[in-house]
Parts: structure tokens; sequence; C-alpha cells
């Protein structure tokens, strides 16, 4: 095998297979570049073409992605790509003549840098950056200078830094978006790309790959999105039509760019259909060529971009024809361009399905020619109908083309401020709102625009001060009403309490207001950490907590009304390893349990009594009122301890450790346990004899385990189960898999439902309809609701600069109720006991409102 020197990147540095080099495992961030350089002095004719360095990569779940390295001069050849999940990754290339091969691994780690672009994975209605819960995509069009040389080169500092000065105006106004019109490929035309050196990609030449990735890796510094305006395929661009051609240069291109985090992929563009002269598009670019192109791009990119096309005008009249696609991410429009607010609203809302994002890319133009002369009303009117309607907004200062006026020089003396801060007065407004848990429901509405998240909160946009609106609503509870002022979102009109279908009148005046209705919100009800909750016969909820020792609180469905905090005199020691837990009696009664001590309320008091648990633990009672509590360390000979405890007698009974006949590998077990309406005791751990999760039932009360089955081997931090009322078994994986079972030994794999890490808990809770809620660690949850689960879905923190921790919930009757901690902290760890406890309802269709 020939040897292969590797040449060291930054700070990054490589294991080499067969030549005794240390293995150095680096640390790269999530959706950070992770780069490898490698020497390969054999002697190529065209080392584009003759040889191929072929890379597998494998992630800490196991994914096996391909990919490729790509040469950049001389004797050097580089592999790059950006890790999307925390943990180990093993790299493997070779070159496909057999000319070398290597290995190495790195450690991926947790970063705040705001992440990929993505479609947002809880509602991909919407564009997002993957490390950022909400986030706003304020976009700006730049014409063809740019990426220009020749206006500014990134290596000279000393030629007026035209575009740092632009750059740092953009931020100033809060804009982290641009559409550039010769990014890719040169728009050779005049008036538009003539004349400007922009990086020439085909045919390929590192050095000019290289001019776009100095400037590409600033905007990356500063968390600035880029579209490429005419994308791979552009606008009298030079690019190959040959198949194979257009296969190498799609592979090498995102081989060098394809681990930027900032980047969206354009395929072709401007309106390829309407320029089908041979000078603009060279008659390669028919709907069969975009097709294929498409699904080439989509299966070359390891990184899963979002993936476009630059449509004409008609595709707003008409339909995009693109829509149904499967590798087609996003559509990306040119108008409608018009003052007519149903015009516009309806040429986007008609290419905007619930799970793709909508890109306004040439519909709001101020200054350009084949628009509006917009007043600053409409420029106004027409951004808020553009993003009610759900989609991204591309905003332009122009004075005739695409690449005239202030877009097109970015010259600051040239920009129209008071264009600037309307836009800006607008998105911080929308900002405020939030528009990512929502949808466009111009179904709910009558003469006016709305964004809902069905039952929960919705913001109505009336295009005509004075004239009579109606909202369709039909709910069991009240929802607050009131208008807000845009044009000075600080006046406020409180409005009338609905739960029906409604009429509003919008206010008059000359200015510009929005309907607000909201139905009532979860609310910090205490001070604490790892919250429990159970309910009663009542619909009473028993709530537990950890502050210095464990807290019990009771809320009083009749009364709707919180007591008093109560000491149970429990101490919580090593509280994140042994989780508060509570379960209520027959009577009404609490029995709670933390870290290594229970106790339950008689009536009068709470009363001790000390098992011999003492972490891992999980508490359960039956029908009898016995209580039984299964933890980590067996009592007689097994890994898992399982003991009881009846009612009225004082002390603990061992009973017979459920794994005492066949262990697993050791005694970090896990466990959990439910028990159905037949007091049968169904068990789950981690860690079984044969695979990770194992099931195990008891169909006498503890004393035997006839019953064990394997389940899945899938070893993260922790199973857990559930039973519904049909006895039929629910077990959830620590990584979020969901599993049920269908008989004996028969096990039904539902898939992944929650995208989660090791402990963060997924925990599935019921209601008495037997909708199963699956939550964890993060406020992430979904529902198996009529058969059919809706979607991850994720909690909006109530209290400001905080997050989300452990999420637990308590079945009511088509419901459950569902609590969750708010502070700082990580699933390892926890949060601290000053974070915050909110408590909340959760429906079926995944509506999280507050106590009504």
């Amino acid at each position: 095998m020939k040897r292969i020197t590797l040449i060291l990147s930054g700070l990054i540095s490589a294991s080499i297979l067969n030549t005794g080099a240390q293995d150095i495992r680096p640390e790269v961030e999530i959706w950070g570049l992770f780069e490898i350089g490698i020497s390969n002095s054999t002697v190529y004719g065209d080392p584009f073409r003759d040889v191929e360095l072929l890379v597998e990569i494998t992630g800490p779940g196991g994914e096996i992605l391909h990919h490729y390295g790509f040469y950049d001069g001389e004797d050097d050849w580089k592999i790059r790509f950006s890790p999307n999940e925390t943990g180990r990754w093993i790299c493997k290339a070779r070159f496909s003549d057999g000319s070398g091969e290597m290995e190495d691994t790195l450690t991926c780690i947790s970063t705040e840098k705001p992440g990929r672009v993505m479609l947002d994975p809880f509602n991909p209605y919407w564009l997002t950056r993957a490390n950022r819960h909400k986030y706003l995509f304020r976009s700006f069009h730049v014409g063809d200078r740019f990426f220009a040389g020749n206006w500014d080169d990134p290596t000279n500092l000393n030629d007026g830094e035209y575009r740092t000065i632009f750059l740092d105006w953009l931020q100033e106004n809060k804009y982290n978006m641009l559409s550039v019109a010769s990014h890719y490929t040169n728009r050779n035309d005049e008036g538009r790309g003539k004349g400007w050196d922009t990086p020439q990609l085909w045919p390929l030449d590192p050095a000019e790959y290289n001019k776009m990735e100095q400037i590409l890796d600033t905007l990356n510094k500063r968390d600035i999105t880029v579209f490429p305006f005419a994308g791979f395929f552009g606008y009298m661009g030079s690019w190959p039509t040959d198949a194979k051609e257009q296969e190498l240069y799609i592979k090498y291109t995102l081989a060098r760019i394809g681990h930027y985090p900032n980047i969206i992929l354009n395929l072709a563009g401007p309106e390829p259909f309407y320029r089908e002269d041979e000078k603009y598009y060279k008659g390669a670019l028919r709907m069969v060529d975009v097709k294929r192109l498409g699904q080439l791009i989509d299966s070359l990119d390891m990184h899963n971009h979002v993936l476009t096309f630059h449509h004409q005008k008609q595709a707003a009249r008409y339909g995009d024809p693109l829509l149904y696609e499967p590798w087609y991410d996003m559509s990306t429009l040119q108008g409608p361009t018009t003052t007519d607010l149903e015009t516009l609203y309806t040429g986007l809302m008609m290419n905007h399905p619930p799970y793709k994002a909508c890109y306004a890319q040439e519909t709001l133009w101020p200054g350009n020619k084949n628009h509006p002369d917009y007043t600053d009303d409409e420029i106004r009117k027409n951004m808020l109908t553009i993003l009610f309607s759900g989609s991204t907004l591309n905003y332009a200062d122009m004075e005739g083309n695409s690449s005239s006026g202030f877009s097109g020089s970015l010259d600051l003396i040239d920009a129209d401020p008071g264009k600037h801060e309307i836009a800006k007065e607008v998105w911080d407004w929308f900002e405020t709102i939030p528009f990512h848990k929502m949808t466009a429901r111009h179904d709910m509405v009558s003469r006016t625009y709305c964004l809902a998240e069905e039952g929960v909160e919705y913001y109505v946009f009336p295009p005509v001060a004075g004239k009579k609106i109606g909202l369709f609503l039909n709910f069991p509870y009240k929802l607050e009403s009131e208008w807000i002022n845009v044009n000075n979102p600080e006046i406020i009109r409180k409005g009338d309490m609905v739960n029906q279908k409604t009429s509003f009148t919008a206010p008059d005046g000359g200015e510009t207001w929005i309907l607000h209705v909201s139905a009532p919100r979860p609310k910090v009800v205490a001070t604490g950490n790892f919250p429990d909750l159970a309910t009663d016969a009542d619909g009473n909820i028993h709530l537990v907590y950890n502050r210095g020792g464990l807290i019990y609180k009771k809320y009083d469905a009749a009364t709707k009304s919180w007591s008093e905090e109560q000491k149970t005199g429990c101490l919580c020691e090593t509280v994140e390893r042994s989780d508060p837990d509570v379960v209520v009696d027959s009577k009404g009664n609490p029995h709670v349990f933390c870290g290594n001590q229970y106790a339950w309320f008689n009536g009068k008091k709470w009363v001790k009594a000390k098992p011999t648990a003492t972490r891992d633990s999980e508490l359960a009672i039956d029908s009898r009122d016995n209580v039984f509590l299964v933890s980590r360390k067996g009592n007689n000979g097994g890994y898992i301890g399982f003991e009881k405890k009846i009612i009225a007698e004082k002390d603990w009974i061992a009973l017979t450790d459920p794994d005492k006949n066949n262990r697993g590998k050791n005694d970090h077990v896990y466990t959990d346990i439910v028990i159905d309406g037949n007091d049968d005791i169904h068990l789950v751990q981690r860690h079984g004899p044969a695979v990770e999760v194992t099931y195990r039932k008891s169909e006498d009360g503890g004393f035997t385990w006839p019953i064990e089955e394997k389940v899945m081997d899938e070893r993260e931090e922790a199973p857990h189960i559930i039973v519904n009322s049909e006895g039929k078994v629910f077990i959830s994986t620590g990584a979020g898999f969901v599993l049920e079972r269908m008989g004996t030994d028969n096990w039904k794999q539902h898939g992944r439902k929650l995208h989660i890490h090791a402990r963060m808990q997924p925990e599935p809770g019921i209601d008495k309809q037997d909708n199963i809620y699956m939550a964890a660690f993060g406020g992430h949850y979904n529902v198996l609701r009529k058969g059919f689960w809706i979607g991850e879905k994720i909690i909006d923190p109530v209290t400001k600069n905080n997050s989300i921790g452990f999420v637990e919930t308590a079945g009511q009757k088509d419901f459950v109720y569902i609590a969750w901690e708010e502070g700082i902290g990580n699933p390892d760890a926890g949060f601290k006991d000053d974070s915050k406890i909110v408590v909340g309802i959760l429906y079926p269709d995944g509506r999280i409102i507050g106590l009504f």
C-alpha cells in the first residue's frame, strides 16, 4: 500500500493507517469544519477525472454517509465535511486507483453557533438554523460585484475593504441573509456580471474555488446565510452540458463547499423555463434536465442542504411545477410583483404546502423597473402579507434592474435609509411572535390573512382597516383577544374573551393593526428541578420537585388553585441519578420517592419508610394500593432490585430480583416499570442478557418473572414503558425509538419518534383514550393519536433566557397534564434547583395550553 502523507489543517490532525502515526482524535464543533489534507505524489494526466478520493463517514449512531475528497492543486487533496451530531465519527478514505487509503476519527462537540440552514424539523413550513429554537431570515439582494476581486480583493487589505464596510452595514441593519447575483457562475451580460472578476468555477480550477471560499469563510464567521441567485447552472454562466461533466462539477463543488452551514443550494436561475434561447441556458435546462439534476444534487449532498430552483413569474400565477418533487425543499418565486394584496397572498400560498418552505425572491424589490412604485405604506403591507403567507422575504434597494441602485453598487451613499427602516420595523415586530409554531391558515378566517397554531394562538392581518373580519373557533376554553399596532407595537387594545366563531372589526385611523388571539398559557407554579406529577380520580394534580429536598404541591381541579408547598422529608441525595417520582393511591394520597428515600401522605402527615433502593429507581402502585420500587443493584443475585410496600405496613419487602435467573452484563440497568389494570407488572431494562433493551413481566405481583423478551439492541439511557387499557405494551428507547408488543416475542418497530440522544429520557405517558404522549429533555414531544404519530414537536420556554429540561406527563380523559423545568443545564447533570417548574395541558393533537 502506498504511504499517504497527511497534512495538518488548522488544529486538525489525523491518524494514518499502517504508518505508526499517533492516534490523536480532534474535537470539532457540531456543524463545524473537519478537514484532512492528503499528499498523493502519483502523477495523473487529469487529476479531476483520472481518479476519485472516495470517502466513507460513520456517525455516532452507526449511520454511514458517502462523500468525496477533492483535488486542490499540485500533490494536494483534501476531505471536508461537517458533522451534524455530537459524539465519535469515523472517516475512511481511499483513492479509486488503489494508490492509498487512510482512516481518522474525530469527536464532535456542542456549540453555541446557529448551525446549518435547514427546514424546521418541527414545522418544515419555515426555514431555520439547526441550533436555534426560532430563526427569522432577513434576506437582502446584492448584484453581481459582491464576489468580484476587482471590486474588493479579500487578499488585499489596502483596496478599500468595500465588502467589509457593506457587511458591517448589513448586520447593523439586522440582515442575516444575502441573495448574490453572480456567485457560482457569472451572469455575463451588460449591466449585470460582465466586467466583474467573480470566481469562475468551470472549468474546474482550485484557485478559483479558493477565491470564493475566502469570502464564504467571512460570511460563515458572520453567520450570514448565502443564496446563489443563479445557482449551479446560471443565466449566461459557464457550466457544462454533458451529463458526466455536470456530475463532476456538482461533486467537486459539494466536496469543497458542502460543509458550510450557512449555504442554500439553487439548481439554476433565474427563470430557465422562460429563457430557452441557446445563449441563456445552452438549450440544456428543459424540465427533464432540471428533474435529473435535482435528483443528482440531492443524492450527492451528504450535508442535506436546502435545495431549490429559481422560477419565473408564471410560477406565482399558475403554480410551481417542481413543488411535489421529493428533492425540492423550497419554492423560490419571482412574484407576484403587485400592490394587490389578495393577488400577492394567493400567488405565494398556492406554492407553499405545509412541509416545504417558500422564498419570496423577487417579490418586493423597491426601485426595480419591473415592480410597482411602492409607497411606504405599501411596502409595509406587502411585507406583512408575505410574512403572513409563511414566506421568507428577499428585500432590495434598486434603481432599475437587479444590479442597480444600492443593491448593485453596495455603496452606502446609495442606500435609501427610510426603505430599510420600514423593513426593519416590520421584521422586528414579526420576530416577537411565535411564527415558527404556526402555518398560514386562510381557511380559518374571512377577508383577512392568518397565521395560527390551532387552538393555541392566532395572528390575523386585515389588509383594510375598519372592516369586519371573521375568525372560526370552537374550543372548550376561552381565548383572549387584542389588537396590536404594528406602527407602534407598544399600543395594544384589549378585546373580548372568545371560544366560538367571532367577528372582529379592525381599528381605523390610518395605521396597521394585527389581531392577536391566544389561549391560556402554561405558567410557572414553583421553583425547583426534576419535576414529576400524577393525577387522582378527581382530576387533581399531585406535583413533586426538588429544592433542597423533595417538595410537594397539589392542584385542586374544582377550585382551580394550587396548595402551599409541603416538605415531604425526603432529602433527594444524588437527585440526578434517582429523580423524584410520585404515584397516588385510591384515596387520593400521594406516595413519593427521591434519592434513596420514600414517604407517603396518610391524610394528616408525611410518613417515611426506608427501602433498600439507592439510585436509578422508579415507583409504581397497583389497584390494591401496594407500592413497588425497582432500582439498580439486586437484593438476591440479580442486577435489578425489586421491593414492595403494603400500605398498612411500615417496612418494605424485598421481592425476587427480576433478572435473578438471567442477568445482563452489568448493573447499569436503568429499569422502568408499569402496572396494568390486571395488576400484572411490566418492566423494561437496559443491558439485557441478549440485547440492550429487554422486556420482563410478572403476573403474580413480582414474585416470579417467567417472561423475558428481546426488544432492541439500542443502549442509550434509558428505556421506558407504558401499557394501554387493552394491555398493549409500548417501550421507548433512550434514542427515541418506539416499539409495540404485538404478541409473545413479537415487537413492532414504530421508528424513531424523537430525535434525541443519551440521557434525555424520552418517557411515554398515556390518557384514558389510549393516546400515547412521548416527551423528553429539551421539550421534545410526539403523540400517538388514534394510531398515527402527529410528528415531533418542541416546547417553547415561557420564561426568558432559559431552556427546557426534563418533561413529565400525567394522563386524564383525553389529554395529559404536562410539567417541565426551565433553566440552564444539560441532561447529564440536570438543571439547578433554582429552575422554574411550569405546568400546562397537552392535547393529543399537539396543542399545549395553560390550566383553565
